[in-house]
């Protein structure tokens, strides 16, 4: 790298130099490739309130220092037998040997051998094409596995899956693939355009599949884990999977995220804390803040400390809708309906618009205005009628904040049905106060095993 540094154009430009030393100092680590935020703030300076398809810095300037160290390599570094080279997707960098005198002689041997032994010669060939779709298959799942990647980091899980899908239709052997496939499924909810319950179906079996090809992936058997508690298989055994993915790979965040989750639905608060917090300590430097803290801190009650850890981080990010969504939930079942309603209103124009929308039902309904409370279920039942996906849990939130504990149970009974996600937290959520003596409530809960 410091041979690098030192040729023409990488001494006139900062920039690059500072790309590279950022990109190789994460390989010499043994970190995975950064996301596209993380560089953005790390290497070039930019605000928490970055937005990748406003301003393109990382990719113009990823993809300058990826056509000088080719320009590097095929003059004053030609040489050199080891190369550094741009990934073929995402921001990372990889370390190849060119071992061009090894090349250049294996060359003249193969000449030489073509030229004295042409039908083993043609043997060889044949046997080359025969794998070479293979090969190819392998190379392509590996640049939709690495785009798909970038995109998990950034938020994106949708978007993800479908890029992870195109790499497993590449490379069914590819198990890094199926493993992304299923994080980005459990993680994607219904946003991916199908049911939960497919969603998590196919986050199952792309998580078993993934373990099959390689038991040794930490996130695939997180993903099994999560899968498992959704599906209702039994709380030990996702549990003992979850440790089992840190025990393999405890520096990921996002398996300890999950597991924090699954923590939270059983009432485990203090676990769950420690689990989210260990999450957010192995994020890479510049990472979006996460708000599973408040929101685990506002499961158990704790109002003051939940309220006040999404100030932060509404603070910190520039007031980001998912920020200010665990903040308008953390306001309104404290009874601070107002500020709620504000906060969920602004919430509601970002990337969740029809939970937002719920949460402020909620809201208005738990202050009274159960004109306006209809008036958001009227709009989210419109949206279910219309074919979008929507949770049943949804709207028993609006008539939980009415007190309708009747309609808010039979819409709990069909989300159970669905085997929507969220069913699996009605145990924790303080939104179901006005309703949790319900004998029908009570009966769900010990059909889910619930606390």
């Amino acid at each position: 790298m410091q041979r690098i540094l030192a040729s023409k154009a990488f001494l006139q430009s900062q920039t690059l130099s500072q790309l590279l030393r950022f990109l190789v100092d994460r390989v010499l680590a043994g970190a995975p490739p950064p996301g596209e935020y993380a560089v953005a703030r790390e290497v070039f300076g930019r605000p928490a309130s970055f937005v990748p398809q406003v301003d393109p810095v990382v990719r113009v300037q990823y993809h300058r220092l990826r056509n000088e160290l080719f320009k590097y390599y095929a003059t004053e570094g030609r040489p050199s037998p080891v190369r550094l080279a741009a990934s073929g997707g995402g921001f990372g960098i990889v370390v190849l040997n060119r071992a061009g005198h090894g090349a250049e002689r294996l060359r003249r041997r193969l000449i030489k051998f073509v030229a004295y032994a042409t039908p083993v010669v043609c043997l060889f060939l044949i046997f080359y094409f025969g794998f070479r779709p293979r090969a190819l298959g392998r190379r392509a799942a590996v640049r939709f596995y690495l785009t798909a990647h970038a995109l998990v980091e950034t938020g994106s899980a949708s978007g993800a899956a479908r890029l992870f899908e195109q790499a497993v239709a590449n490379d069914p052997n590819y198990a890094p693939a199926w493993s992304g496939l299923a994080v980005a499924l459990v993680t994607s909810g219904s946003s991916t355009g199908t049911s939960e319950t497919e969603t998590v179906a196919r986050a199952g079996e792309a998580a078993n599949r993934a373990i099959k090809l390689d038991p040794g992936i930490g996130e695939a058997h997180a993903a099994l884990a999560y899968v498992g508690f959704l599906q209702d298989s039994g709380w030990a055994a996702a549990e003992s999977e979850f440790r089992r993915a840190i025990q393999l790979d405890p520096s990921s965040p996002r398996i300890h995220r999950m597991y924090a989750q699954g923590l939270l639905s059983r009432g485990r608060f203090d676990e769950a804390i420690a689990q989210a917090t260990a999450a957010a300590r192995l994020e890479p430097k510049g990472s979006p803040p996460w708000t599973d803290v408040a929101e685990i801190l506002c499961a158990a009650r704790r109002y003051d400390e939940a309220i006040a850890e999404a100030r932060r981080i509404v603070q910190q990010t520039g007031g980001s809708a998912p920020a200010r969504l665990t903040l308008g939930i953390a306001l309104s079942v404290a009874g601070h309906y107002d500020e709620a309603i504000g906060e969920l209103q602004l919430a509601a124009l970002g990337a969740h618009p029809l939970y937002a929308l719920a949460r402020l039902g909620y809201a208005y309904g738990a202050k009274g205005d159960h004109e306006a409370a209809e008036a958001v279920l009227s709009q989210l039942n419109r949206s279910f009628a219309g074919g979008l996906a929507i949770d049943w849990y949804y709207r028993a939130l609006v008539y939980a904040g009415m007190g309708d504990a009747q309609n808010a149970v039979d819409c709990l009974e069909n989300s159970y049905t669905h085997r929507e996600a969220d069913i699996n937290f009605i145990g924790v959520e303080p939104a179901y106060a006005r309703i949790r003596d319900d004998p029908r409530f009570l009966a769900l809960r010990e059909r889910l095993g619930l606390p």
